[in-house]
Formats: structure tokens, sequence, C-alpha cells
């Protein structure tokens, strides 16, 4: 291993794309198919023997073909300005219908000028829609946690813990614990955390299709992995003194996993 974790340092293999020690993204890499030399993946030669790293696209021309660029005419400003509106975030996720309270319609174009009213009407049913878009949580991001975060939340209180993840789009990063498969379906299970506390257990659970049995295969007791997914808040268990969080994924590192 030559490579370094650019953001803790820990040595890594060359072709790795997170850290396995903080999870950290990795910035991808390219091998030389000559002398084997890693190359960052932007790079068009090896740094170690020149050699081309990526082939030359039939369409790309020299310098000297480039036809002169043409004299473009600059486009004459628009006399009327279109006011854009600006939603008000209603809380995590920006849903609700706050995302309104400062909305206005663009202006009325002047009379007689039928191109300039229909691209002024274009944008603003794009502007509504985009509005839509982000009053009712579709620019929303993700939740970036640990597992053992999660754990620390139910484990203070439930639920707040509900509160705070249920129902929310999460990406969660830890370690794999345990793998296996649920009782009561043919989906497997990665356990991120356990943790007793009071009597009680407490463990973060990925839900996993049994079409995406491949990718639990992979993973080994200790891999860090990066879960992106839906949290259903606390899992009913036979036993009452266990608390499961359940993610229902959808990608487990940058693989399908819906």
């Amino acid at each position: 291993m030559s490579k370094k974790c650019k953001q803790c340092g820990c040595e890594l293999a060359d072709d790795a794309l997170f850290c396995v020690q903080c999870g950290a993204k990795q910035d991808p890499v390219v091998k030389c198919p000559k002398c084997g030399h890693m190359n960052p993946a932007a790079n068009d030669f090896c740094t170690e023997c020149g050699t081309r790293l990526k082939e030359t696209k039939p369409e790309e021309k020299g310098a000297g073909d480039e036809k002169p660029a043409e004299s473009v005419q600059p486009a004459q400003e628009e006399t009327s300005k279109v006011v854009v509106a600006e939603p008000v975030s209603g809380g995590q996720g920006g849903g609700g219908n706050q995302g309104f309270q400062n909305f206005r319609m663009p202006p009325v174009p002047p009379e007689g000028n039928g191109k300039k009213k229909k691209i002024l009407a274009i944008i603003g049913v794009l502007v509504v829609v985009l509005g839509l878009f982000f009053a009712f949580g579709g620019g929303s991001k993700p939740i970036q946690v640990k597992s053992s975060e999660i754990v620390d939340d139910y484990i203070r209180d439930q639920s707040s813990g509900d509160k705070k993840y249920k129902d929310k789009t999460v990406q969660v990063s830890g370690k794999v614990k345990w793998k296996g498969q649920f009782n009561n379906s043919q989906n497997y299970s990665i356990t991120l955390e356990s943790r007793k506390n009071g009597g009680k257990t407490y463990q973060v659970l990925v839900d996993v299709p049994a079409k995406r049995a491949s990718i639990v295969n992979d993973l080994k007791i200790g891999d860090f992995v990066n879960v992106k997914g839906k949290c259903v808040g606390i899992v009913k268990q036979k036993s009452p003194t266990l608390i499961s969080v359940q993610i229902k994924s959808t990608k487990i590192n940058d693989q399908d996993a819906d």
C-alpha cells in the first residue's frame, strides 16, 4: 500500500475508493497499462513512463484544425426583469407551504410583443414548478450521520430519535459488525452498530433486498461501509429489550442496493 487517505493519513491500497479508517472518499486513479504505475484519473499520460493513459477520440482535432471563431452579436437586453420565487425553508427537508411566502409572479410584458410574452410565460411556469419541487422536499439532502450517533440519539430518547430520523433519507457510515438474513424475510441484514445500555441492546440494521445478496457477500466483518436509504425507525422485535433501528438501503458504497 502506497497511498494515504487525504483526510486521516491512513495507508490504503492504490485503488481504494474509500478510507477503511474514516470513510472519506478518495480520488479515483488509473493504472498505467505499460508500467503499472497508479496515476490520478484526470492524467492523460503516465507520470512514470509517459505512456498515454486515455485513447484519443476520433473526433479530436489538432490545434491547427480549429476554425476561427465567428463574431457573435450581443443579445439585446431585456427591458423587463423576471422576479424569481425564493422559497422559504419549512424546516428540515424544505417541505410545507412556507416555501411560497415570498413568491411573486413575473411582471406582465408590454403589449405588442408576442414572442417576449411567450418566453416570459414559459419562465413563469418553470418558476412555479421549481418552487413546488423545493417547497415539498424535492431538493432536500440526506442526513449524514454515523451509526454510533444514531444509537446515541435513541439511547437518550427513543421518541426524539424517531422524530429526528424516521421516514427521513439518511446516509449512514459505520463498520460491519454482523451479516445475516431476516427471520421473516428473504432480505439480508447488515448490523452497523450494537450497544447495550440500561438492560437493552440498541442496534442499527441495514435492510438489503435478496436480489442484492452479492453486495452483502462481498463485505467482510470490520469493513467500512457507507449506506444511503430511508430510516423506518424502530422495528418491533420478539424481545422487548432489543431496540432495532432499521435502514432500507438504496445504495451501499455507491452500488445500487434497492
